[in-house]
């Protein structure tokens, strides 16, 4: 299932809520259960914390449920062939539902194929896959949830316009190339930030040691630079670097929340993050994962909260501690909606 930038969701900057579009009914198998359903789920790799917070939401709630869940990562945050290798193995084991993040959009798109036709649900978070290639593999996603990344930028590039001043020249470093996550938040930017000079984007892979080196060469070509966007958190860092290390004072903005990028807004060395809930996106893989093993209608599009965190909520962003340490906060401040939660059997 492959998000569009026709869907747009009106968000504020500290105020979040969530899209659901109309779900589907799964298979004619006799319900189970909450202790006999079995999960499996792949994630891209834990050297981004983003999954780990992804990881313990499906861990959690899978606990909370009393089912069984066995969370894979890719080896890397980029190595999509061993993230592919990971559910390919998954495919042939006894799993009821499989949660899958795929690294590029269509690198999971076989194994997803053969999970369909032993009539298997899949559940897609935080990344889409692609759908040309979903088509061609004979898969299915029974449910998307995961954040609209154009809307995300979007609100991005308004919110650092309305600071800057329109008509300025801005920087950007994307993710992989090609990368439908990375590609939808830097043209969200663009959006909101229309009106201004933009250059770049150069992806960076979502490294960032490769994101200081892409903004050192920026930075060095355009003196006259205005701001910066990162498509993740962990890039946003590298840029910061290299703002500093030149002297400037402009503002840089990322994408996710991750929990050093906060204390970096708290600092001063990042502008802001446009926060996601990678919790939330885990724990409602696990709830839709659970209707669809009872034989219920689960919603096949969920749009998850995110909120723009700069130095006017930041003390209040980093309040809530996780129980494991690794986000502040593991739901919004705010109100949000989960349809997944009232549709469990108990």
């Amino acid at each position: 299932m492959k998000l569009t930038k026709s869907i747009k969701v009106a968000f504020v900057a500290v105020a979040a809520s969530s899209l659901v579009i109309a779900g589907t009914t799964t298979g004619a198998a006799a319900p189970k259960k909450l202790k006999s359903i079995r999960v499996a789920a792949v994630v891209k790799g834990l050297d981004n914390p983003f999954f780990i917070g992804i990881k313990e939401g499906i861990e959690e709630t899978a606990l909370k449920y009393g089912v069984y869940a066995n969370v894979q990562a890719a080896p890397g945050l980029n190595d999509d062939i061993g993230q592919a290798n990971k559910l390919d193995s998954l495919a042939g084991q006894n799993y009821d539902c499989y949660i899958v993040i795929p690294i590029s959009s269509n690198n999971l798109s076989q194994a997803i194929g053969k999970i369909t036709k032993k009539k298997k649900t899949v559940i897609n978070i935080d990344s889409p896959v692609d759908a040309a290639s979903l088509k061609a593999s004979g898969g299915k996603i029974t449910s998307f949830a995961g954040t609209d990344n154009f809307a995300a930028g979007k609100a991005g590039g308004a919110k650092m316009v309305a600071a800057i001043g329109s008509g300025k020249k801005i920087g950007l470093i994307a993710g992989l190339a090609g990368n439908v996550t990375s590609n939808a938040r830097v043209d969200g930017f663009k959006a909101g930030a229309a009106g201004a000079t933009f250059v770049g984007p150069v992806n960076a892979d979502w490294d960032t040691t490769k994101a200081l080196d892409a903004a050192n060469a920026m930075i060095a070509a355009n003196k006259d630079l205005d701001g910066f966007f990162a498509a993740n958190d962990q890039m946003a860092q590298g840029v910061g670097k290299a703002i500093k290390a030149a002297g400037l004072k402009i503002p840089v903005y990322g994408v996710d929340g991750i929990a050093d990028a906060l204390n970096e807004v708290k600092a001063g060395s990042i502008t802001a993050t446009i926060s996601q809930y990678p919790y939330v996106m885990g724990q409602m893989g696990v709830e839709a994962c659970i209707i669809a093993a009872q034989g219920g209608k689960v919603p096949a599009q969920t749009i998850t909260p995110y909120y723009i965190i700069d130095n006017s909520n930041i003390t209040a962003a980093l309040t809530n501690k996780s129980t494991r340490g690794f986000f502040p906060n593991q739901t919004p401040p705010g109100a949000y909606t989960n349809p997944y939660t009232k549709l469990i059997k108990k």
